[in-house]
């Protein structure tokens, strides 16, 4: 997904050097968006593939496999800036017919507890250095714009589903 026209768009905390004073504030900054350029929080390349495989007319077991590219920080529409990195995790589920109508199942999320971040965004360095001060940190603590939110580690979930 691209922006398909060239365009000035606000962007308060962008830490990056090409940001200039939006024409309409006095204190807000701007940054220029060009034809093509990646929209923020959407990966170029997605793949996702699964499996299940039936070990008995009751047991079935399976997996997945999700990787995403690279994604643009949002607040980093002109694509100045450093990326969030792209990631690949595995999934394993299993499930077990205890009748028609009653089953247990399991799932394990993240596999092998890969580290990536789902989302990225800017924040205000100069209010999060002021708040800072106030909990005993140095006023140029946050040296780092970035935001970034973290995947959950490995999960395992189980349950019982019933059908009437």
């Amino acid at each position: 997904a691209t922006f398909q026209t060239p365009l000035v768009l606000s962007s308060p905390n962008s830490p990056n050097s090409t940001a200039f004073e939006c024409p309409d504030s006095d204190d807000a900054l701007c940054i220029q968006v060009n034809k093509g350029d990646h929209l923020p929080g959407v990966p170029m390349h997605r793949f996702k593939a699964g499996i299940d495989y039936w070990v008995t007319s009751k047991w079935r077991i399976g997996g997945d496999l999700v990787a995403a590219s690279d994604q643009v920080f949002f607040g980093d529409e002109g694509n100045d800036g450093k990326r969030l990195p792209g990631y690949a995790t595995v999934d394993l589920h299993t499930s077990y017919d205890l009748t028609d109508h009653i089953q247990i199942y399991g799932l394990v999320d993240n596999v092998f507890d890969t580290r990536y971040g789902l989302f990225g965004n800017y924040f205000d360095r100069e209010l999060a250095n002021e708040a800072g001060t106030v909990s005993g940190l140095d006023d140029d603590f946050f040296t780092n714009a970035q935001t970034i939110t973290p995947a959950p580690p490995v999960t395992a979930y189980g349950g019982v589903k019933m059908s009437f």
